[in-house]
């Protein structure tokens, strides 16, 4: 049976630099701040991310449809720009007990689950991940194959799927990258949007089948 809706619900997201110790501090430092500065734009956060542990990020979205989409961004800047980087992503879905104005300082359901499942995520496969209140191993199947398409992005097929995810026409990407049409059709198919972009638009029925939070 789906639970009712609960007062408070949120969807916290935890990352994590993975490999971030082969750089120097200061350059993993620039290149996390540089992908949330992005991140933070055009997206309803409840919470804005915020960096903590030198390596790592948390921020609060208000709406869990969004999650999986900003997860394949913050993942595509990285690897369009320093392929050299990937990131964990554990999202947690539950109740917030206690919201202030960081995430750093705030607590509950979903915090929890979001810190224990980032802690679980380094010895698994997929590097995204999302923990509910109840069972969902159907999800977590969806994730780990989802990681099969994702882990094989170049730079050139993240760029255009970084465009793609965050609402770009195909002829908006041509004009952005300086490449043909028929260049950016190809990076997209052997990216497999085709297979992204129904997941994303779906998610929020996927997660709502075992937990319902709207």
């Amino acid at each position: 049976m789906i639970p009712k809706k609960k007062p408070g619900i949120g969807v916290v997201l935890t990352a994590d630099l993975v490999n971030s110790t082969a750089f120097p501090t200061e350059e993993t430092e620039r290149r996390l701040g540089d992908m949330l500065d992005r991140l933070r734009t055009g997206t309803d956060w409840l919470l804005s991310p915020e960096v903590y542990r030198g390596d790592s990020f948390q921020g609060v979205l208000r709406k869990g449809g969004e999650a999986l989409r900003i997860s394949l961004v913050a993942r595509a800047i990285l690897k369009a720009e320093h392929p050299d980087l990937d990131l964990r992503v554990a999202l947690g879905i539950g109740a917030i007990g206690r919201l202030t104005d960081r995430p750093g300082t705030s607590d509950g359901e979903a915090f929890r689950l979001s810190g224990l499942l980032a802690d679980v995520m380094k010895k698994e496969k997929a590097r995204i991940a999302l923990a509910l209140p109840v069972p969902s191993e159907p999800v977590k199947a969806a994730l780990i194959l989802l990681e099969s398409v994702v882990e094989k992005w170049t730079s050139a097929q993240a760029e255009v799927m970084l465009r793609l995810l965050t609402g770009f026409s195909m002829s908006e990407i041509a004009e952005a990258l300086r490449i043909s049409q028929p260049a950016v059709s190809q990076h997209a198919q052997a990216a497999k949007w085709w297979a992204v972009e129904p997941l994303i638009h779906t998610f929020d029925q996927l997660i709502q089948a075992f937990y319902s939070y709207d």
